[in-house]
């Protein structure tokens, strides 16, 4: 009597333990399948998000990002425009995640901005077009009718500050000394034989000065969206090709797909052509 008694409840604990196990497997397996469904909606997140990016410009080179939109869309990208009203502003807002990419800011100003801000923006190669950089006035037909204490109009960032001195100097009107920091400033100038006055201004307000001043000094593709001939100007700075403008992110996005495909897109001809068209030579593309 005993042993039976010990017999059954030994099998009933058997039925309970069995019960207790397969209710975990099944626990197991549902959470298996929680997890896996949750990896599998991360992943098509993903994939959707390397779909869709934002480039941020101005309105002066928009026209030129939103010939690269139309060329995505049939690669299955949605490139999202950002236009922006200060020339600055696009690098800060990618400086701080706001948007993915930037076109707008030359090769030696990117620099600059890494240096200052202790940040590393990287322009991706094959660079896209560059604009070149010259004397231009309203009031004179020749840089040597440029009369003693002429006034003129120049970028006051760093950069386009020291490109607007050596075009100077370049021209014969100034003499640069010493630079005294990493860019030539007005601190520089050693001799200004006609005592010009040089007034700094903000870098794409600069074509708006110039009814007011005897001569600014200036992107072609400015004087082209103020409505000026970007091709009729006093002296060129020859040194254009060293101040590129092409798509800039952030160094772990350099080898993305999104990044390869517009890329890809500015080398196409369609786009060149398109460019070419739009801007008549005030920007130039360096593989044309």
């Amino acid at each position: 009597m005993k042993k039976r008694k010990r017999t059954l409840i030994f099998m009933m604990s058997l039925i309970i333990l069995s019960t207790i196990l397969t209710a975990c497997g099944k626990d197991d397996k549902k959470q298996d399948v929680i997890v896996n469904s949750g990896d599998e909606l991360d992943n098509k997140t993903k994939i959707e998000e390397k779909k869709k990016f934002t480039v941020g410009c101005m309105p002066l080179n928009e026209p030129a990002v939103q010939i690269m939109k139309e060329l995505l869309e049939p690669k299955g990208y949605d490139l999202e425009v950002t236009v922006f009203d200060g020339n600055h502003l696009p690098a800060v807002a990618l400086k701080e995640g706001n948007i993915d990419s930037l076109i707008l800011n030359h090769l030696p100003w990117i620099n600059t901005f890494n240096q200052e801000n202790n940040t590393n923006l990287t322009m991706v190669e094959p660079y896209v077009y560059y604009s070149y950089f010259a004397v231009y006035s309203s009031k004179y037909n020749s840089i040597d009718e440029l009369p003693q204490n002429a006034q003129i109009a120049i970028a006051g960032d760093p950069t386009n500050m020291d490109r607007s001195l050596r075009v100077l100097r370049d021209a014969d009107l100034i003499t640069l000394g010493e630079k005294t920091g990493n860019f030539y400033s007005l601190l520089d100038i050693e001799d200004n034989p006609k005592n010009m006055k040089l007034i700094e201004t903000e870098t794409t307000a600069t074509v708006r000065s110039i009814e007011d001043v005897d001569a600014i000094i200036t992107f072609s593709s400015t004087m082209k969206m103020a409505g000026f001939d970007p091709k009729v100007y006093l002296y060129e700075d020859e040194s254009s090709t060293q101040f590129p403008t092409g798509l800039v992110v952030q160094p772990e996005n350099v080898d993305s797909e999104w990044v390869k495909a517009l890329i890809e897109v500015t080398q196409a001809d369609e786009f060149k052509e398109k460019f070419n068209e739009f801007y008549g030579g005030s920007y130039k593309l360096f593989n044309n």
